[in-house]
């Protein structure tokens, strides 16, 4: 890429507030509101407390995983795309005030992320806004921490003295997985600085201090936001979606991207409709496994066919995947486990579930804040109650207004929950046809995800898709000599896998543990 097309980087017209969020929003303004379906002798409205228990009913009794395994595999998605697509999502939507008690109108509800593909759930506000991530001594870069375990080297998140996370987004640590692929983008971020500021030294020892160089840190940013907006988009999304649909809504004509969205689209700036933040991308609730293998240390209760739970059913958090607290020891996550890498082989990559109303055991329960203080204990909901509830609360449209306002055809409904938005889409993706029976979303679902992803790499002006069009990863010199590092003389401006850059690369060029080797020299000494 020439250094003239960079520098249109600063005349770009950007919010002047350098904390500028967003807000939700709505798709279709005025489709037909879900409303609870009606039994004989009910009354024109129902009391909220009966539409809550029948919601809560319908959840249980018909959400919950029961197929055994592994009729409820998606072998066409690896495990690991799960947590990547909750770290997307941490990355572009944030709503910490709505209520599940009340209705909300998503037009007065803030969104506390930037609608952009921009990490700032990594970068938070900056190292002058937040120096508390970042490493004073070494400027610019990601404070790591390590495992507290006497004499570890085993890298973690940093973390206060209550094993909390020092983080941009601190549900980036709701569970181990989740929590090694943030670890993973602050270690890529460091490795770009640094070789952008020692660029013949191939890195510099980790005692070294250096002053903070504002035009390299922001080099740095833009090399990893736009290689991270590359594979979303590129590897992510194309997984999701159907091939026709994906080559339409971002299309390159004459050197530039033409978007083909036809629904989502705004007048100043993109934001976050809650066609897709409530219901269209929760579709990744129902791909979390009962367990997940997580590396060979059988000394700590993993190892090869030990499948450790997300989240305990139980909800003590005992012998589970869940984050919010110091990291386990010798629980790094063997990346080949759960991404297509060249040294996976059968039965790994793990897959994820299918992509259908039935939600697993790990998620059945999640917690909801204290009970009554006479009871005790924690309040917890079945994850798809809760689902359904934030649906009606918020007043997303029915499934089969926004099937015929796209055009579709819409899929059978045999009972009015169904008609649910975010149900209707994970039942649309299982009546896909033949071998794509939940192993991608359908066509209402894939519509709004779709559209959302290509509309915010479209409406950002700082994105690669705007800026540099035919860029990929092979055009950085910082990644191809992380890359030679990796691949010791292998190539170096191509992929993994060969085809297009995928998210197991962006693991690769952080230095990720990828196989066992990698796991046991990094629990050992903190680097593969």
């Amino acid at each position: 890429m020439s250094v003239s097309s960079r520098s249109v980087l600063d005349n770009v017209t950007l919010p002047h507030s350098a904390l500028y969020k967003g807000r939700f929003g709505r798709i279709f303004r005025n489709l037909e509101k879900w409303a609870p379906p009606l039994q004989p002798g009910d009354p024109a409205r129902l009391p909220d407390s009966v539409v809550v228990d029948r919601l809560r009913k319908f959840a249980t009794d018909e959400m919950s995983e029961s197929d055994p395994p592994p009729a409820m595999d998606n072998d066409k998605i690896p495990a690991g795309y799960t947590y990547f697509g909750q770290f997307v999502d941490h990355d572009i939507t944030f709503d910490p005030t709505s209520s599940l008690e009340r209705a909300n109108d998503p037009n007065k509800l803030n969104n506390f992320r930037t609608p952009r593909l921009d990490l700032d759930c990594l970068y938070g506000e900056g190292p002058s806004d937040e120096p508390f991530m970042y490493d004073n001594k070494r400027g610019g870069m990601f404070l790591i921490g390590t495992v507290n375990e006497a004499g570890s080297s085993e890298p973690d998140l940093p973390r206060n003295s209550q094993g909390r996370a020092l983080i941009g987004d601190m549900r980036n640590d709701e569970n181990a997985i989740v929590s090694q692929i943030q670890l993973s983008m602050l270690r890529l971020h460091n490795r770009i600085l640094e070789e952008l500021m020692f660029p013949a030294a191939m890195g510099t020892p980790a005692q070294a201090e250096f002053e903070m160089d504002g035009a390299k840190f922001a080099q740095a940013q833009r090399i990893l936001r736009w290689f991270y907006q590359y594979v979303v988009w590129n590897d992510w999304v194309k997984k999701l979606i159907k091939d026709d649909l994906w080559n339409t809504l971002l299309e390159l004509k004459d050197g530039i991207y033409v978007c083909g969205n036809r629904f989502y689209k705004w007048k100043h700036q993109p934001f976050i409709p809650i066609e897709f933040s409530v219901a269209a991308y929760r579709f990744g609730h129902s791909m979390v496994r009962p367990g997940y293998q997580v590396n060979l240390n059988n000394d700590v209760g993993l190892g090869f066919g030990v499948e450790k739970p997300i989240f305990n059913p139980d909800g003590t958090g005992a012998n589970d995947l869940r984050g919010f607290r110091f990291f386990q020891h010798k629980h790094t996550v063997q990346w080949d486990w759960f991404f297509e890498f060249q040294s996976s082989g059968s039965p790994f990559p793990q897959p994820t579930r299918k992509i259908d109303p039935k939600l697993s055991s790990a998620i059945f329960k999640v917690g909801e804040g204290p009970k009554n203080p006479d009871e005790g204990g924690e309040k917890v909901n079945h994850l798809a109650f809760l689902n359904l509830l934030r649906s009606w609360r918020i007043g997303l449209p029915t499934g089969t207004a926004v099937a015929r306002r796209m055009g579709f055809d819409p899929i059978t409904i045999t009972d009015g929950h169904e008609d649910t938005l975010w149900h209707y889409i994970l039942k649309e993706a299982r009546a896909m046809p033949g071998a794509n029976s939940g192993k991608m979303l359908g066509n209402v679902g894939g519509t709004i995800v779709g559209e959302v992803f290509a509309g915010l790499l479209f409406g950002d002006p700082r994105s690669y898709v705007k800026i540099d069009p035919n860029w990929t990863p092979a055009d950085e010199p910082a990644l191809t000599a992380i890359f030679e590092q990796e691949r010791a003389g292998g190539p170096t401006t191509t992929p993994e896998l060969g085809g297009d850059w995928q998210v197991a690369d962006l693991l690769r060029a952080a230095g990720a543990p990828v196989d066992g080797a990698d796991v046991a020299a990094t629990i050992a000494t903190g680097a593969n």
